[in-house]
């Protein structure tokens, strides 16, 4: 069952990212909070919220990736910067494309073990 607070305590929730902050927020208890997470259905929503959010942020960063990589592009190419400048952006490129690398490869093999177990499985 849905309680009339409940958005104002997911709200707060999400702002504020701790029971005691959005306690406060919302003019409850910590423990009025605390019981409203042990309820499955508020978890649930709860949950979903916090997943809508973090999707939204990766999105963001997603379409800034190629603008990012361009700009560190141009200050390693661009030889009027100093030498200094140059190789952090060089080195920004290697950490996060290796980075990057890392856990393609990483993705990569967790989806052949997931398709071996499910082969086994049947």
């Amino acid at each position: 069952m849905q309680r009339k607070n409940d958005e104002i305590l997911l709200s707060a929730l999400i702002a504020c990212g701790s029971i005691r902050a959005a306690a406060k927020i919302a003019e409850c208890s910590e423990t009025t909070i605390r019981t409203r997470l042990n309820d499955d259905d508020f978890r649930q929503r709860y949950e979903q919220a916090k997943g809508a959010i973090l999707t939204e942020a990766c999105d963001a960063i997603s379409a800034r990736l190629t603008r990012a990589i361009d700009t560190l592009c141009e200050v390693l190419e661009d030889t009027e910067n100093a030498a200094t400048v140059r190789v952090s952006a060089a080195d920004s490129l290697l950490r996060h494309g290796l980075r990057y690398v890392e856990v393609a490869n990483i993705l990569a093999r967790l989806e052949a073990i997931e398709k071996a177990q499910k082969d086994n499985n049947y």
